[in-house]
């Protein structure tokens, strides 16, 4: 007779067990779930796109992202904005921001801007939205100067905003053809550079 009842609280106790291990399990994923999704909603809002200022041999003192690969821009030549799709977005990767971009050694912070891009932030310098090319693989690597395709021309940023060559040009000319560095003119009161050399 007392073999049922036994049997009967085991079963009972199972029961209560298991449904305390259910809603344990349950209930954890949210609290972790909550906890994930706060501290990468911090992270994401304060940590924006690094752009600072380097020195190239070639070229002077020009504009990189925070992994120090080159940044450009394009410019029509007429006058009218220019446009980087889909396809072109393949080739030059717009240079995007998940919260305020941040100015680093070199780089003015009041001319340093996010725009909208679709559902995303694009980072802008001087009012001109910042790309870097496909063709460089890597830090030090300056292969899309010059290039002309997608209706635009694609240049380096210099630290006044105006194209590299261009800058080089006008500080050589201005300076009876000795060897311009800095590579425009606002940018010889700029601090620092990475020391990088290319």
């Amino acid at each position: 007779m007392a073999q049922p009842s036994y049997r009967r609280a085991l079963a009972l106790v199972g029961v209560v067990t298991c449904s305390l291990t259910l809603a344990a399990a349950a209930g954890a994923p949210a609290v972790a779930g909550a906890s994930t999704h706060k501290h990468q909603k911090g992270r994401n809002a304060s940590q924006g796109s690094l752009v600072k200022v380097v020195k190239s041999k070639k070229y002077g003192q020009i504009l990189v992202d925070g992994s120090g690969r080159t940044l450009y821009f394009a410019t029509t030549g007429n006058g009218k904005p220019f446009r980087c799709g889909a396809g072109c977005a393949g080739v030059w990767p717009p240079l995007l921001t998940k919260g305020n971009p941040r100015a680093g050694s070199g780089v003015s912070a009041k001319v340093l801007r996010a725009v909208k891009r679709g559902k995303s932030l694009q980072v802008t310098y001087h009012g001109h939205p910042l790309y870097l090319f496909a063709g460089d693989t890597g830090a030090g690597q300056v292969k899309g100067e010059g290039i002309r395709n997608f209706g635009g021309t694609w240049y380096l940023l210099s630290v006044g905003g105006a194209p590299v060559k261009a800058a080089l040009a006008a500080a050589k000319n201005a300076s009876g053809g000795s060897n311009a560095s800095s590579g425009s003119k606002g940018s010889s009161g700029s601090k620092g550079s990475s020391g990088s050399s290319w």
